[in-house]
Parts: C-alpha cells; sequence; structure tokens
C-alpha cells in the first residue's frame, strides 16, 4: 500500500478510534485490544486488509491513530500498549468461513495476522523480555536503538559502527515486556481427522496476563527460527499479539436451520429421554443413569460462586458398559477422558516441572492435568478407586472448581470448573447384597459427599431384559455392516419430528440449551422446599448439599426442554432422579427413611450404636492403668448394658476404620 493512500486511512482510522473506544481512552486503561472486526463493520476496510499483509506496519500506524485520537480527546499523550484481536471473518469463492488452525500455519502465513484457537498444554511463568534495546559504545560513546520484533533477532552484543567496538547495553533508555512462552494444541473438534496425532505450536505472547491453562484464542504472526545454521529449513513459531481465554467450548456453529430444528424438537413432551437415549445408544438401558448424564451435560445456571455443574458416580458390575458411556461422553468437545490406572495426581490437576523450551534453558513450566484441561466441560474419570491416593487431588477440583499450584517461582489458581463424572467397581469385584453400597467401595467419605448423585449398576439376572440387551447388542454390530436394519434398530440416528436425530444433533442441542438461563418459579420453589422438608422430618436426613443438587438438576431440565422458567415439571423430574439415586445409598430399611450419613458408610443408627460400644471401652481404659481393654471385658459390660456381642464386633470394626480406637495387641483395644 502506498503512503499516499495511508495518508487517506490515518484520520479515518483516528475518528473510528474515538468513536469505537472513547470509554477507553477516558478511562485510561494502559492495555487496550482493539476489536478488528469492529473496525471492519465500521468501514475502515482499507486498514484491516493492510494489517492482515503487513501486521508490524499496521499495528505501529495503529498505535499513532490511537495516541491522536487520545490527544483529540484528553490533550496528552498516552502511556499504552496496543493489541489486536478478532480478525473479521472472511469468505472465499465457496462461500465458506476462512478460519486459521494450528494446522493450517505453513510457509504461505509467515509474516501475515492470523488467529486461531488451541489448548494450552505447557506454559512458562511470567519473564522479562527485552522490547527496545538501547545500546552504547564504551570507546567512542556511539549510541544506538535497536527494536526487537524477533525474540530470535536479540543481539546482546552488537558492533559499533564507527569503532567496531562491542557496544553496552543502557539498562535505563531500555524497554522491557511481559514475556510468557505458552505451547498449546489444536482442538480434536477443529481437526479434520480426531484420530490423528495431535498438531502443536509454540506461542511467544508479549504483554502476557498470564496464561496457564484453558482454551485460548491467538492473535499472532507466524514466524521462522533456522535452529542449524548449516541446513536451509526453519521451524516456525507465533508471535503472539493477543490472548484470551476461549470460554464456550462448544462450538457447534449453530444455523439458523439447526435452531429451527432444535426448537422444534424441544416442544416434544419426551425430547429428554429421546435424546439422552440417542447421547449413548450402544448401551441398553439404564435409563435414569443416561437422562442424569445428559442433564449433567446441560448444567444448572451459574450464580456466583455457586457451582452450576453436577457430580456423578457410577458403581457397576463387571461388563456393565461403564467405559463405554465415560468414552462416549468424552467425544463431545471441552470434554476429557482419563483413567486413574494410567494416571499421576499431578496428571489428574497441574504439573510443574522443569523443562527446555524454545527459547532459554531448562525453566519452570506449567502443565494442565485432566480437571484443568475439562475446564467449562466434563471430565470424565474411570477407575476411581483403583489408585486411592489419586482421590486427594479430585476433591479441591470438586467443591472449589480450583486447582492451586505452588512450586518453582509460580504460585497460579488454575480454573477447573468442570462437571465430573467418575465410575468404579464395587471393591470385591461384585456387589455383595448383605453389605451396604458405601462399605462396598474404596472413596473417602468427604468425596463421596461432594458427589450429586450416585447410581450403583448392579448384574441382575433377568430373562427379559437379558433378551432385549443381547437383541439390541446384536442389532449394534449388523447397524455397521448392514443396510437392511429397520429405521427404529439404526445405531447412527432417528427420525423424530421429521429432524434426524443423530449425535451432531445432540450435541448441537447441548450448546443451544446451555445458552438458556431459566428462573426458578414459586411454584417449583414450593415443591422443592416440600421435599426439603419431608425428607428432614424427625431428624437431619438429608442436607443442603442434596438441595442444591435438585435445583441444578431441575435448572438443567429446564434448560433441556428449552424454557424461561424452572416449573413444576422441572423440579419434580429433579426429585424423581434424586431420590431414584438415594434409594440404593441412603435408604435404611428398619426406619423407612433416607439417611445421607450412610453414605460415609456409617448411619444415624449405626453411629448411635457405635458411641454406646466407644463410650464402654472408654470407661473400662479409664480404670486400667496401661489404657489396653480385652475384648472380653468389653462384651461382658455390654451385656449390662443390653448390647449385643454381635453388635459389639461390628461396632469396633468400624471404630478402628474411623480412627477412633485401635488394637495394638490381639484382642486388647485402646482410645486414640
Amino acid at each position: 500500500m502506498d503512503d499516499k493512500r495511508l495518508q487517506n486511512i490515518r484520520p479515518k482510522l483516528t475518528e473510528c478510534l474515538k468513536t469505537l473506544n472513547f470509554q477507553d481512552i477516558i478511562s485510561e486503561k494502559r492495555k487496550i485490544a482493539i476489536d478488528l472486526d469492529n473496525i471492519y463493520k465500521h468501514g475502515v476496510i482499507d486498514f484491516v486488509e493492510f494489517l492482515e499483509e503487513f501486521p508490524n506496519e499496521g499495528i505501529e500506524l495503529l498505535e499513532e491513530c490511537y495516541s491522536d485520537a487520545y490527544y483529540a480527546i484528553k490533550t496528552e499523550k498516552p502511556d499504552i500498549v496496543i493489541t489486536v484481536k478478532n480478525i473479521p471473518e472472511k469468505f472465499n469463492l465457496s462461500e465458506k468461513k476462512q478460519i486459521y488452525t494450528i494446522e493450517d500455519v505453513k510457509s504461505s502465513t509467515i509474516g501475515k495476522l492470523i488467529e486461531f484457537e488451541g489448548i494450552v498444554v505447557i506454559a512458562t511463568k511470567i519473564k522479562s523480555a527485552l522490547k527496545k534495546a538501547a545500546y552504547i559504545c564504551t570507546s567512542c560513546g556511539e549510541k544506538k536503538i535497536q527494536d526487537i520484533e524477533n525474540p530470535f533477532e536479540m543481539s546482546f552484543e552488537p558492533i559499533c559502527p564507527k569503532c567496531a567496538q562491542n557496544m553496552a547495553l543502557i539498562e535505563d533508555e531500555s524497554t522491557y515486556i511481559d514475556f510468557q512462552e505458552i505451547k498449546v494444541q489444536q482442538p480434536l473438534d477443529s481437526m479434520d481427522d480426531p484420530e490423528e496425532p495431535p498438531k502443536y505450536i509454540s506461542v511467544f505472547l508479549e504483554h502476557s496476563p498470564g496464561i496457564y491453562c484453558g482454551r485460548v484464542r491467538v492473535t499472532g504472526i507466524p514466524i521462522k527460527n533456522q535452529k542449524n545454521k548449516k541446513i536451509p529449513i526453519y521451524d516456525i513459531y507465533i508471535k503472539g499479539i493477543h490472548c484470551e481465554i476461549v470460554e464456550d467450548k462448544i462450538e457447534a456453529n449453530l444455523t439458523e436451520e439447526d435452531i429451527k430444528n432444535i426448537e422444534k424438537v424441544g416442544k416434544n413432551p419426551n425430547v429428554v429421554d429421546i435424546l439422552s437415549e440417542r447421547m449413548i445408544p450402544e448401551i441398553k438401558g439404564y435409563d435414569i443413569v443416561k437422562k442424569a448424564i445428559f442433564l449433567q451435560q446441560i448444567k444448572g445456571v451459574k450464580k456466583g460462586n455457586k457451582r452450576a455443574d453436577s457430580h456423578l458416580l457410577l458403581i457397576t458390575d463387571p461388563g456393565i458398559g461403564k467405559s463405554v458411556m465415560l468414552r462416549k461422553i468424552a467425544e463431545i468437545p471441552g470434554n476429557i477422558y482419563g483413567s486413574v490406572t494410567t494416571a499421576s495426581g499431578v496428571g489428574l490437576t497441574a504439573a510443574v516441572i522443569r523443562e527446555k523450551t524454545e527459547i532459554g534453558d531448562d525453566t519452570w513450566v506449567i502443565k494442565p492435568g485432566l480437571l484443568v484441561k475439562a475446564n467449562k466441560g466434563t471430565a470424565c474419570i474411570d477407575e476411581l478407586t483403583v489408585n486411592r491416593d489419586l482421590q486427594t487431588f479430585v476433591l479441591e477440583a470438586m467443591e472449589s472448581q480450583t486447582i492451586h499450584i505452588n512450586k518453582g517461582g509460580i504460585n497460579a489458581k488454575l480454573p477447573s470448573e468442570c462437571a465430573i463424572i467418575a465410575a468404579c467397581n464395587p471393591r470385591w469385584g461384585r456387589f455383595d447384597p448383605n453389605v451396604s453400597i458405601p462399605e462396598q467401595i474404596n472413596i473417602p467419605a468427604p468425596m463421596l459427599s461432594r458427589f450429586d448423585l450416585i447410581f450403583p449398576i448392579k448384574d441382575e439376572a433377568d430373562r427379559l431384559k437379558d433378551k432385549n440387551i443381547a437383541q439390541h447388542i446384536i442389532n449394534v454390530h449388523r447397524s455397521y455392516l448392514s443396510k437392511e436394519v429397520s429405521e427404529n434398530m439404526k445405531l447412527d440416528h432417528i427420525i423424530v419430528d421429521d429432524v434426524l436425530i443423530d449425535r451432531d444433533f445432540v450435541i448441537k442441542y447441548i450448546e443451544y440449551a446451555k445458552t438458556k438461563a431459566p428462573v426458578i418459579s414459586e411454584d417449583a420453589e414450593n415443591l422443592l422446599t416440600e421435599f426439603y422438608l419431608n425428607m428432614r422430618k424427625g431428624a437431619a436426613q438429608i442436607t443442603a448439599r442434596q438441595l442444591e443438587a435438585a435445583i441444578r438438576i431441575a435448572e438443567a431440565h429446564s434448560k433441556a426442554k428449552l424454557k424461561d422458567i424452572v416449573d413444576e415439571e422441572d423440579a419434580s423430574e429433579a426429585i424423581s432422579i434424586i431420590t431414584e439415586s438415594l434409594k440404593e445409598i441412603a435408604y435404611d430399611p428398619e426406619t423407612g427413611q433416607f439417611d445421607v450419613d450412610k453414605i460415609s458408610g456409617v448411619g444415624r443408627k449405626d453411629r448411635n450404636k457405635m458411641m454406646r460400644v466407644y463410650d464402654l471401652i472408654k470407661a473400662l481404659a479409664e480404670k486400667n492403668d496401661n489404657d489396653l481393654v480385652i475384648i472380653d471385658d468389653i462384651i461382658e459390660a455390654g451385656k449390662t448394658k443390653g448390647i449385643e456381642e454381635e453388635q459389639i464386633q461390628t461396632s469396633i470394626k468400624k471404630l478402628i476404620k474411623n480412627g477412633d480406637i485401635d488394637e495394638p495387641k490381639t484382642g486388647k483395644f485402646r482410645i486414640i
């Protein structure tokens, strides 16, 4: 572009910035990210085209025009940092959007302005980088100013042009910027073939605010570097101009036709049942579990520090298909699958390790783990009980939805605002009908209580049910090979209200439903309040955690039906799902009531028995010099209190498990 044309752009761009960034100028912001799409829509098209072709010169012009706009309003020159973002969408001859991905960064893009999305896999701590270097010759006093556009072109010992002596850096006259190196991976949902190895690229981010995890949108310039000076081959990196976290992970790009079909299907009274079934069509039955998982994907309504995510735990006999369920959910964009059998604690949360980066020697870097990468999505954790040591790493993410790390000079709080669906087998391989569910899983009580819903799925023989499952499995195999399978047996899709319901449609429906924010109606409030009060009659049967779980599920159900109000139907459905979950894990058949204390393995009734035995041991210990109490004395004292020997033996085992007493010698116990 010639100088005359640039001069014509300058006044137009200055006036545009006065209008679009008036509030930024008034508030005297120090860092401004100019939205290029707004400038494009404002009619300054020539500038945006020039910027894309010549980004360094374009940003320099933008800084000058912003400074002119600032001076016109404030009558002084600003001290600011200008970055750019949101490159306008272009259309090629086929009228499809031209969107860059990491695999599109090639030789043809070097030196151009591009924008793409990626997931952070490595991030260094913030460093200080030299941006404008002032040098002086120690012999003749000659000064030299050097702008450093490419981090690989830094010259720390420039030669004086007059006397050929080394020049020294003048610290006070040089300019430094916050600098961070991050490595990003191309999201699977933007890859042509998700089965291919992931694509990576390193970004050298200038003026970085400190980004350590998540899905990001990077605006930058591809640059090249020759590592081996003897071979004319170059690596490509990104000089990052702007980088921001992308909040919405599901990028389905809904069309008007998609929205029309979604709203049409949303009017079907059985839409939740239909879509929850199509989400995991490979598994037959378990409708209530599928419905809970489907609603978990839609989430409740985020309010302040109240989480909108529901956490689910599936405890299954072998062969039920829990891993199939988790892997199918992990295929939804933004969700991630991991198994505890192959994971480490930092692999679940985040690691701080020393690693050699593209610039510099070994340095401390952050590697986000599964729970951080799943931020805004769902973490699918298989075989949760295989390694109990790893469960403590999950607990913080379940409640506070953050991960704190402090190592190597890096202090960061990483977001892990994700739903968790975990699965495990009973402790002894299969369910024991004579032992309570909580006693059969190797999960500590604090973590167990954080799950909104717990579903034990038992493999019980039932001739009719087994016949249906067998036929379904056969049809699943036939559907991949035969074109003669009837419409209602097809695995990949069904037709509902003249709309094709396949997996892509279900994902688009979830995305659209998540945009809703229904408000709880008075009728729904009354129903939920009545449920809570009835469940707490006589004693604290359930806690406020179960009420909050019911609210999240009711909101998700309302969103799934595309409503703006959470009504009685939604509240009733939530209560039904919560009740179904509590039946298996917190129901006391002797009293006919729910007791959430049973989730920790010690119900209210059992706790009373344990307290009586504990008091017996404590009283006997106070009489002995060595504080040890033999079992025969405990049984004898129990008879006088009307406590049976079997009850004493059972209570002693539970007291030892809880850490209230120990058995230093066989048959001898003491208070801890």
